[in-house]
């Protein structure tokens, strides 16, 4: 399904393209504003508590635990036109093409005092044999104070120049359907902290991984993925 071919520019000045295909990743400050994010917010959290149904990933709805919910745009009224996934799919033309796509996008939230990780992992790992596994990139936008105690993300900078490593089912010990997890050296990771409305973008080759939620503060993340076209 694609998004609707409205149209919402943001233009990435040359410096912040040159970094992300440098080190694999950029952080966007203020993508959208917080009129925006209480909006997408407001549907959000309906979403994770079952009163806006959105399929999830794997088992439905725990309370407490990780929530992860699939294509939440293609369910809730209005998603597919925000501002927020027009931006993003604009970008990532910048990124990777004119020709990229939106592919899929997900909801992952954390409650506050949760331990659930989401595994080091290169987004290419789950889609291997795919055009996704080469030129592809993902938008990862807080809709809460998102940094390492919480459950931020954390990045292995340049990894995108690498092949796509070798990743382990770990779904035995992780709340995520279908789990992934490669090795890494996380002595190198670097943590970014991210504001509501702030975004990253990163390659999908680029090596990954979220903490746990050790704070009272819950994370509450809305992924969105681009391919470039055939």
């Amino acid at each position: 399904m694609k998004l609707e071919k409205c149209v919402s520019s943001f233009h990435l000045s040359e410096h912040l393209v040159s970094c992300f295909h440098d080190q694999g990743f950029i952080k966007v400050e203020n993508f959208i504003d917080q009129d925006q994010v209480d909006e997408l917010s407001h549907d959000y959290d309906k979403a994770v508590s079952g009163e806006i149904h959105v399929p999830a990933s794997g088992s439905d709805h725990v309370e407490g635990r990780m929530v992860q919910l699939v294509n939440p745009s293609q369910h809730i009224a209005g998603w597919q036109q925000h501002d927020y996934f027009l931006q993003a799919w604009d970008v990532a033309k910048q990124l990777i093409g004119l020709d990229a796509v939106y592919v899929y996008d997900q909801m992952i939230f954390k409650p506050a005092h949760h331990p659930a990780e989401v595994p080091w992992h290169q987004d290419a790992g789950y889609w291997q044999k795919t055009r996704g596994s080469d030129n592809a990139v993902t938008c990862w936008l807080a809709l809460s104070h998102a940094w390492k105690q919480n459950g931020g993300m954390q990045f292995i900078t340049g990894s995108h120049r690498g092949k796509i490593a070798e990743h382990y089912n770990v779904s035995h010990r992780s709340e995520m359907n279908s789990a992934l997890e490669t090795k890494v050296d996380p002595s190198q990771s670097v943590s970014v902290s991210l504001e509501p409305g702030d975004v990253t973008f990163h390659h999908c080759r680029m090596l990954h991984h979220t903490g746990g939620n050790y704070t009272d503060t819950p994370r509450r993340g809305l992924i969105t993925h681009f391919w470039a076209g055939d």
